[in-house]
Protein backbone atom coordinates (compact mmCIF):
# COMPACT_ATOMS: atom_id res chain seq x y z
CA UNK A 1 0.00 0.00 0.00
CA UNK A 2 1.29 3.37 -0.86
CA UNK A 3 -1.52 5.66 -0.46
CA UNK A 4 -3.76 5.79 2.76
CA UNK A 5 -6.47 7.97 3.19
CA UNK A 6 -8.09 7.94 6.46
CA UNK A 7 -9.60 11.54 6.14
CA UNK A 8 -13.18 12.13 8.11
CA UNK A 9 -13.25 9.89 10.54
CA UNK A 10 -12.95 10.26 14.46
CA UNK A 11 -9.58 9.05 15.03
CA UNK A 12 -8.25 10.87 18.53
CA UNK A 13 -4.77 9.90 17.90
CA UNK A 14 -1.90 8.21 15.92
CA UNK A 15 0.25 5.56 17.95
CA UNK A 16 3.18 3.97 17.05
CA UNK A 17 1.53 0.79 15.91
CA UNK A 18 -1.69 2.59 14.08
CA UNK A 19 -0.31 2.13 10.82
CA UNK A 20 1.54 -1.40 11.60
CA UNK A 21 -2.22 -2.33 12.73
CA UNK A 22 -3.74 -0.62 9.51
CA UNK A 23 -1.04 -3.45 7.26
CA UNK A 24 0.54 -0.43 6.08
CA UNK A 25 4.10 -1.10 5.43
CA UNK A 26 5.55 1.23 2.86
CA UNK A 27 3.33 4.11 2.93
CA UNK A 28 4.06 7.32 0.60
CA UNK A 29 1.11 9.57 1.45
CA UNK A 30 -1.61 9.83 4.32
CA UNK A 31 -3.98 11.77 4.42
CA UNK A 32 -5.36 11.68 8.00
CA UNK A 33 -7.74 15.49 7.44
CA UNK A 34 -10.35 16.42 9.31
CA UNK A 35 -10.45 14.04 12.34
CA UNK A 36 -9.88 14.29 16.18
CA UNK A 37 -5.96 14.01 16.54
CA UNK A 38 -4.66 15.78 19.31
CA UNK A 39 -1.46 13.41 19.86
CA UNK A 40 1.34 11.70 17.44
CA UNK A 41 3.37 9.19 19.02
CA UNK A 42 7.00 10.24 18.07
CA UNK A 43 7.30 7.18 16.55
CA UNK A 44 4.38 6.78 14.80
CA UNK A 45 5.71 6.77 11.13
CA UNK A 46 8.88 4.67 12.01
CA UNK A 47 10.21 2.69 9.09
CA UNK A 48 8.75 4.77 6.57
CA UNK A 49 11.19 6.03 4.20
CA UNK A 50 9.31 6.42 1.20
CA UNK A 51 6.81 8.69 3.01
CA UNK A 52 6.75 12.01 0.89
CA UNK A 53 3.38 13.95 1.63
CA UNK A 54 1.72 13.86 5.20
CA UNK A 55 -1.74 15.69 5.85
CA UNK A 56 -3.12 16.15 9.29
CA UNK A 57 -4.83 19.57 8.50
CA UNK A 58 -7.98 20.06 10.53
CA UNK A 59 -7.32 18.06 13.30
CA UNK A 60 -6.78 19.24 16.87
CA UNK A 61 -3.24 18.88 17.30
CA UNK A 62 -1.30 20.92 20.11
CA UNK A 63 2.32 19.83 20.54
CA UNK A 64 3.71 17.48 17.92
CA UNK A 65 7.25 16.07 18.84
CA UNK A 66 10.57 17.62 17.25
CA UNK A 67 11.87 14.12 15.59
CA UNK A 68 8.25 12.70 14.84
CA UNK A 69 9.57 12.65 10.98
CA UNK A 70 13.23 12.19 11.57
CA UNK A 71 13.27 8.94 9.98
CA UNK A 72 11.23 9.51 7.40
CA UNK A 73 14.41 10.89 4.99
CA UNK A 74 11.80 11.19 1.81
CA UNK A 75 9.50 14.00 3.28
CA UNK A 76 9.00 16.75 1.30
CA UNK A 77 5.49 18.15 2.36
CA UNK A 78 3.46 18.22 4.85
CA UNK A 79 0.15 20.07 6.19
CA UNK A 80 -0.67 20.92 9.38
CA UNK A 81 -3.50 23.81 8.51
CA UNK A 82 -6.47 24.79 10.60
CA UNK A 83 -5.03 23.25 13.91
CA UNK A 84 -6.31 25.91 15.81
CA UNK A 85 -4.50 24.91 19.16
CA UNK A 86 -1.53 24.34 17.67
CA UNK A 87 1.63 25.45 19.68
CA UNK A 88 5.14 26.41 18.82
CA UNK A 89 7.69 25.52 21.56
CA UNK A 90 10.17 28.87 22.26
CA UNK A 91 13.71 27.87 22.05
CA UNK A 92 13.55 24.70 20.10
CA UNK A 93 13.00 23.86 16.59
CA UNK A 94 9.52 23.11 15.68
CA UNK A 95 10.71 19.77 13.74
CA UNK A 96 13.79 17.91 12.68
CA UNK A 97 13.69 16.84 8.69
CA UNK A 98 16.67 17.27 6.14
CA UNK A 99 14.22 16.69 3.23
CA UNK A 100 11.07 18.76 4.24
CA UNK A 101 10.48 21.36 1.20
CA UNK A 102 6.66 22.39 1.96
CA UNK A 103 5.22 23.55 4.82
CA UNK A 104 1.77 24.40 5.54
CA UNK A 105 0.71 26.16 9.26
CA UNK A 106 -1.87 28.29 7.70
CA UNK A 107 -5.24 29.26 9.46
CA UNK A 108 -3.28 27.59 13.36
CA UNK A 109 -4.38 30.95 15.16
CA UNK A 110 -0.87 31.31 15.60
CA UNK A 111 0.47 34.67 17.42
CA UNK A 112 4.25 34.23 17.14
CA UNK A 113 7.23 32.95 15.64
CA UNK A 114 10.13 32.25 17.38
CA UNK A 115 13.35 32.76 16.28
CA UNK A 116 14.53 29.21 16.58
CA UNK A 117 11.50 27.37 14.80
CA UNK A 118 12.56 26.67 11.64
CA UNK A 119 16.24 25.97 12.29
CA UNK A 120 16.33 22.36 11.59
CA UNK A 121 14.48 22.27 8.17
CA UNK A 122 17.38 23.79 6.14
CA UNK A 123 15.63 22.65 2.68
CA UNK A 124 12.41 24.29 3.50
CA UNK A 125 11.61 26.06 0.20
CA UNK A 126 7.68 27.04 0.45
CA UNK A 127 5.84 28.20 3.67
CA UNK A 128 2.49 28.97 4.24
CA UNK A 129 1.39 30.63 7.25
CA UNK A 130 -2.04 32.54 6.39
CA UNK A 131 -4.62 33.19 8.49
CA UNK A 132 -3.18 33.78 11.47
CA UNK A 133 -2.60 36.32 14.39
CA UNK A 134 0.78 37.77 13.45
CA UNK A 135 1.39 41.52 13.76
CA UNK A 136 4.91 41.35 13.98
CA UNK A 137 7.46 39.05 11.95
CA UNK A 138 11.04 39.16 12.80
CA UNK A 139 14.29 37.72 9.91
CA UNK A 140 13.37 34.23 9.66
CA UNK A 141 16.57 31.99 10.35
CA UNK A 142 18.27 29.24 8.66
CA UNK A 143 15.34 29.03 5.82
CA UNK A 144 18.52 30.10 3.30
CA UNK A 145 16.76 27.86 0.87
CA UNK A 146 12.88 30.07 0.75
CA UNK A 147 11.70 31.11 -2.27
CA UNK A 148 8.25 30.92 -1.46
CA UNK A 149 6.26 32.73 1.58
CA UNK A 150 2.67 33.29 2.10
CA UNK A 151 2.11 35.83 5.03
CA UNK A 152 -1.48 36.72 3.58
CA UNK A 153 -4.51 37.42 5.86
CA UNK A 154 -2.55 38.31 9.42
CA UNK A 155 -2.19 41.70 11.23
CA UNK A 156 1.18 42.63 10.00
CA UNK A 157 1.79 46.54 10.18
CA UNK A 158 5.93 46.54 9.58
CA UNK A 159 8.30 44.83 8.27
CA UNK A 160 11.51 44.69 10.43
CA UNK A 161 14.73 45.98 8.60
CA UNK A 162 16.24 42.54 8.78
CA UNK A 163 13.00 40.67 7.54
CA UNK A 164 14.99 38.70 4.70
CA UNK A 165 17.93 38.40 6.20
CA UNK A 166 17.84 34.93 6.72
CA UNK A 167 16.01 34.22 3.33
CA UNK A 168 18.23 35.86 0.64
CA UNK A 169 16.86 33.16 -1.95
CA UNK A 170 13.27 34.69 -1.51
CA UNK A 171 11.06 35.32 -4.68
CA UNK A 172 7.49 34.57 -4.52
CA UNK A 173 5.98 37.11 -1.20
CA UNK A 174 2.30 37.17 -0.49
CA UNK A 175 1.54 39.71 2.12
CA UNK A 176 -1.86 40.77 0.99
CA UNK A 177 -4.53 41.78 3.43
CA UNK A 178 -2.53 42.84 6.11
CA UNK A 179 -2.52 46.04 8.09
CA UNK A 180 0.30 47.41 6.01
CA UNK A 181 -0.20 51.59 5.37
CA UNK A 182 3.58 52.26 4.45
CA UNK A 183 7.25 50.42 3.16
CA UNK A 184 10.80 50.21 4.81
CA UNK A 185 12.61 51.69 2.78
CA UNK A 186 15.34 48.58 3.99
CA UNK A 187 13.39 45.94 2.37
CA UNK A 188 12.82 47.77 -1.00
CA UNK A 189 15.45 46.36 -3.14
CA UNK A 190 14.33 42.53 -2.03
CA UNK A 191 10.97 43.58 -3.15
CA UNK A 192 12.26 44.43 -6.67
CA UNK A 193 13.85 41.04 -7.12
CA UNK A 194 10.03 40.05 -6.64
CA UNK A 195 8.69 42.46 -8.77
CA UNK A 196 5.83 39.90 -10.81
CA UNK A 197 5.45 37.59 -7.20
CA UNK A 198 4.75 40.48 -4.90
CA UNK A 199 1.21 40.43 -3.40
CA UNK A 200 0.50 43.57 -1.76
CA UNK A 201 -3.30 44.16 -2.22
CA UNK A 202 -5.66 44.48 0.11
CA UNK A 203 -3.73 46.90 2.75
CA UNK A 204 -4.42 50.53 3.91
CA UNK A 205 -1.86 51.77 2.10
CA UNK A 206 -1.14 55.98 2.92
CA UNK A 207 -0.54 57.72 -0.19
CA UNK A 208 1.08 60.97 1.24
CA UNK A 209 3.70 62.81 -0.44
CA UNK A 210 6.16 61.08 2.12
CA UNK A 211 5.54 57.81 0.65
CA UNK A 212 5.26 59.27 -2.60
CA UNK A 213 8.41 60.91 -2.59
CA UNK A 214 10.28 58.00 -1.28
CA UNK A 215 9.09 54.63 -2.04
CA UNK A 216 6.74 55.50 -4.64
CA UNK A 217 9.85 57.48 -6.39
CA UNK A 218 12.21 54.38 -5.42
CA UNK A 219 10.12 51.89 -7.63
CA UNK A 220 9.31 54.14 -10.42
CA UNK A 221 13.35 55.19 -10.65
CA UNK A 222 14.18 51.49 -10.88
CA UNK A 223 11.40 50.49 -13.20
CA UNK A 224 8.80 48.66 -10.77
CA UNK A 225 5.24 48.80 -10.53
CA UNK A 226 3.89 47.28 -7.16
CA UNK A 227 0.14 48.20 -8.37
CA UNK A 228 -0.86 49.53 -4.60
CA UNK A 229 -4.10 50.91 -4.06
CA UNK A 230 -4.52 53.62 -1.90
CA UNK A 231 -6.30 53.49 1.23
CA UNK A 232 -5.88 57.67 2.32
CA UNK A 233 -5.78 60.37 2.45
CA UNK A 234 -9.62 60.40 0.96
CA UNK A 235 -9.13 61.55 -2.70
CA UNK A 236 -7.19 58.43 -3.24
CA UNK A 237 -8.81 56.28 -1.74
CA UNK A 238 -9.45 53.13 -3.94
CA UNK A 239 -7.16 54.51 -6.57
CA UNK A 240 -3.76 53.80 -7.78
CA UNK A 241 -0.65 55.21 -5.55
CA UNK A 242 0.46 56.70 -8.96
CA UNK A 243 -2.27 59.62 -8.61
CA UNK A 244 0.02 61.06 -5.75
CA UNK A 245 2.90 61.71 -7.84
CA UNK A 246 1.07 64.53 -9.92
CA UNK A 247 -0.19 66.31 -6.62
CA UNK A 248 2.94 66.09 -5.17
CA UNK A 249 5.12 68.03 -7.56
CA UNK A 250 5.79 70.71 -5.47
CA UNK A 251 6.02 68.90 -2.12
CA UNK A 252 9.55 70.22 -0.17
CA UNK A 253 12.53 69.27 -1.62
CA UNK A 254 13.78 68.93 1.43
CA UNK A 255 12.57 65.33 1.98
CA UNK A 256 13.53 64.24 -1.82
CA UNK A 257 16.81 65.34 -1.25
CA UNK A 258 17.30 63.36 2.22
CA UNK A 259 15.81 60.56 0.02
CA UNK A 260 18.15 60.33 -2.37
CA UNK A 261 20.81 60.58 0.09
CA UNK A 262 19.61 57.72 2.07
CA UNK A 263 18.94 55.59 -0.58
CA UNK A 264 23.12 56.82 -2.56
CA UNK A 265 24.33 55.62 1.30
CA UNK A 266 22.45 52.61 2.03
CA UNK A 267 20.89 53.51 5.56
CA UNK A 268 18.11 51.61 6.76
CA UNK A 269 16.11 55.33 7.27
CA UNK A 270 12.41 56.09 6.82
CA UNK A 271 11.45 53.19 8.69
CA UNK A 272 7.48 52.57 9.74
CA UNK A 273 8.19 54.58 13.28
CA UNK A 274 9.83 57.52 11.22
CA UNK A 275 7.21 57.77 8.56
CA UNK A 276 4.60 58.38 11.42
CA UNK A 277 6.73 60.42 13.05
CA UNK A 278 7.00 63.01 10.03
CA UNK A 279 2.96 62.37 9.34
CA UNK A 280 2.69 63.57 13.25
CA UNK A 281 5.07 66.71 13.07
CA UNK A 282 4.16 67.47 9.33
CA UNK A 283 0.78 67.88 7.92
CA UNK A 284 1.04 66.01 4.30
CA UNK A 285 1.39 68.13 1.53
CA UNK A 286 -1.90 67.11 -0.46
CA UNK A 287 -4.25 67.57 2.66
CA UNK A 288 -2.47 70.64 3.23
CA UNK A 289 -3.28 72.24 -0.51
CA UNK A 290 -6.74 70.62 -0.34
CA UNK A 291 -7.89 72.32 2.58
CA UNK A 292 -5.69 75.91 1.64
CA UNK A 293 -8.88 76.99 -0.86
CA UNK A 294 -11.03 75.91 1.73
CA UNK A 295 -10.01 78.09 4.87
CA UNK A 296 -9.64 81.11 2.12
CA UNK A 297 -13.58 80.48 1.46
CA UNK A 298 -14.47 79.81 4.54
CA UNK A 299 -12.68 83.24 5.97
CA UNK A 300 -14.77 85.09 3.56
CA UNK A 301 -18.32 83.52 4.55
CA UNK A 302 -17.24 84.73 8.21
CA UNK A 303 -16.40 88.00 6.97
CA UNK A 304 -19.68 88.08 5.12
CA UNK A 305 -21.63 86.83 8.38
CA UNK A 306 -19.89 89.17 10.68
CA UNK A 307 -21.23 91.89 8.56
CA UNK A 308 -24.85 90.56 8.16
CA UNK A 309 -25.02 90.05 11.85
CA UNK A 310 -23.76 94.01 12.56
CA UNK A 311 -25.99 95.58 10.08
CA UNK A 312 -29.39 93.70 11.70
CA UNK A 313 -28.67 94.44 15.42
CA UNK A 314 -27.96 98.43 14.54
CA UNK A 315 -31.52 98.04 12.28
CA UNK A 316 -33.44 96.14 15.65
CA UNK A 317 -32.00 99.00 17.71
CA UNK A 318 -33.32 101.71 15.34
CA UNK A 319 -36.59 100.03 15.20
CA UNK A 320 -36.31 100.28 19.49
CA UNK A 321 -35.54 103.65 19.62
CA UNK A 322 -38.36 104.66 17.25
CA UNK A 323 -41.05 102.88 18.88
CA UNK A 324 -39.65 103.77 22.22
CA UNK A 325 -40.53 107.28 21.13
CA UNK A 326 -43.76 106.26 19.81
CA UNK A 327 -44.88 104.73 23.12
CA UNK A 328 -43.55 108.18 24.98
CA UNK A 329 -46.22 110.42 22.69
CA UNK A 330 -48.64 108.06 22.59
CA UNK A 331 -48.94 108.01 26.67
CA UNK A 332 -48.35 111.81 27.04
CA UNK A 333 -51.75 112.49 25.15
CA UNK A 334 -54.05 110.74 27.62
CA UNK A 335 -53.29 113.11 30.97
CA UNK A 336 -55.66 114.38 33.07
CA UNK A 337 -55.92 118.21 33.19
CA UNK A 338 -58.06 119.39 36.49
CA UNK A 339 -59.66 122.48 36.72
CA UNK A 340 -62.06 123.23 39.16
CA UNK A 341 -65.92 121.69 39.55
CA UNK A 342 -64.91 119.23 35.72
CA UNK A 343 -62.43 117.23 34.61
CA UNK A 344 -60.78 117.87 30.50
CA UNK A 345 -59.68 114.55 28.81
CA UNK A 346 -57.29 114.68 26.23
CA UNK A 347 -57.26 111.72 24.27
CA UNK A 348 -55.59 110.29 21.66
CA UNK A 349 -58.74 110.72 19.22
CA UNK A 350 -59.41 114.49 20.27
CA UNK A 351 -60.31 116.19 23.01
CA UNK A 352 -62.92 115.97 25.28
CA UNK A 353 -64.27 117.74 28.09
CA UNK A 354 -66.77 116.64 30.29
CA UNK A 355 -68.40 117.89 33.24
CA UNK A 356 -69.50 116.28 36.57
CA UNK A 357 -67.64 113.78 38.69
CA UNK A 358 -64.21 113.02 37.56
CA UNK A 359 -64.97 109.37 38.06
CA UNK A 360 -67.58 109.71 35.14
CA UNK A 361 -66.02 112.02 32.77
CA UNK A 362 -62.65 108.78 33.33
CA UNK A 363 -65.02 106.32 32.50
CA UNK A 364 -66.72 107.87 29.44
CA UNK A 365 -62.79 108.94 28.54
CA UNK A 366 -61.48 105.24 28.75
CA UNK A 367 -64.87 104.11 27.09
CA UNK A 368 -63.73 106.73 24.09
CA UNK A 369 -60.31 105.68 23.68
CA UNK A 370 -61.06 101.86 23.63
CA UNK A 371 -63.48 102.10 20.78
Amino acid sequence: MQNLDISNNVIVSLDKTSLRDLGVISLVYLNASRNYIRNIDEEAFLGHRQLQAVDLSNNGLVVIETKTFISNPSLEILSLSSNQNLRLSEGIPFLVSQSLRVLKLDDCNLHYLPPATFQKLPRLQELYISRNKFEVLNSLQSVGKLRLLDISQNHVTDLQTDFFTGSPELIHLNLSYNGLSTLNMTVMSQLFKMNSSVDLNGNPWVCDCLMCKTVYSLCHNNKVDLELVCSSPPEFKGKSWKNCEECCVDFSTEITDQTEEIIMRKEPKLSIKAHKTYVNSNKSYSIEKKFQGQNIEHDVTYVYISVALSGTIICLLIVGVFLSRRLYVHLSRCKDSAESGSKVYHCEYGKLSLTGSSSGSRSVCRLFEVT
